[in-house]
């Protein structure tokens, strides 16, 4: 028989392979498997797992809730400390072939769902306006459990731009976003790590437009630092838009972690945008605008 069956280019099931395990909120999780060759025959595929170092194996304990070619683990078979040793076996007529091992620690594969009910809205304080970000944990948070705490991320950008601006925004569901060139439609979106699992997809993209008048400053650049003699340096910086408003200039600057702003000294708009440290015995550093 086995003989008549490979003259007919059947045979044993290829290696299936085991392609992701995922968990969205540390009580559950769910594995999904790359079917190999069927041998030309009808070919049946179970999930075992062991858990930590136990030698009993026991069998998926549901293959549907998370589609085709999967394995869902329920609150009753997870448990966030475990790892398990999980095996996809192909059976046919003629014999079986087994994956590769996967070894999953639930807390290292957690990947949130996305944020949902993103919305934006522009607010004005002292003149200046800013943008309003608020949105939703993902829908199968549970912001009740001291265990469920949720990182965000916010990035926004121009809309005719490329390049995105990333936010850290912490644990909180909202982010007050200033440095807005008016008059320009923004892109948004955020998305969530719960503890020190994956990022989450980025969440659908939301649009709005900055009125055009007065907005907050665009961020300047500095351009170049130079030093002639080793003995002082000049730094210069371009400015970005000024909002509509009278804009003043603050250079700080650092050494070995702390902050200086020297002499208290603005510039606007209109000066030269220069500043100079001369470097003396100290070499605590004196300021003047050039």
């Amino acid at each position: 028989n086995l003989d008549f069956c490979t003259s007919l280019g059947q045979s044993y099931p290829g290696k299936p392979k085991i392609i992701r395990c995922r968990s969205l909120e540390k009580e559950t999780f769910s594995c999904w498997w790359k079917p190999g060759s069927d041998g030309r025959l009808p070919t049946n595929y179970t999930l075992f797992y062991s858990k930590d170092s136990e030698e009993n194996f026991y069998e998926c304990p549901d293959y549907r809730t998370s589609g085709p070619n999967s394995c869902y683990f329920d609150k009753n078979h997870t448990n966030p400390w475990t790892t398990y040793n999980i095996t996809v076996t192909a059976t046919n007529e003629i014999g079986s072939n087994s994956s590769d091992p996967q070894y999953v620690d639930v807390i290292s594969i957690v990947q949130p769902d996305a944020p949902v009910n993103l919305s934006l809205e522009t607010k004005t304080s002292a003149g200046i306006m800013y943008l309003w970000a608020k949105w939703s944990p993902p829908p199968l948070a549970d912001v009740s459990s001291n265990s469920h705490v949720y990182h965000y991320e916010l990035q926004l950008k121009p809309e005719k731009k490329e390049e995105w601006e990333t936010i850290s925004v912490g644990v909180q569901t909202q982010c007050k976003v200033t440095m807005l060139q008016a008059g320009v439609k923004y892109v948004v979106q955020v998305r969530c790590m719960l503890d020190r699992g994956e990022w989450s997809e980025w969440s659908s993209e939301r649009r709005i437009q900055i009125p055009n008048g007065e907005s907050s400053p665009e961020k300047p650049t500095i351009i170049k630092c130079r030093s002639p003699e080793k003995e002082t340096f000049t730094c210069w910086w371009k400015p970005g838009s000024d909002g509509g408003h009278p804009t003043n200039y603050t250079l700080l600057y650092s050494k070995e972690g702390m902050w200086f702003c020297p002499s208290d000294i603005f510039w606007n708009s209109t000066s030269s945008n220069i500043f100079k440290i001369d470097c003396l015995e100290s070499c605590h550093g004196t300021a003047t605008a050039q």
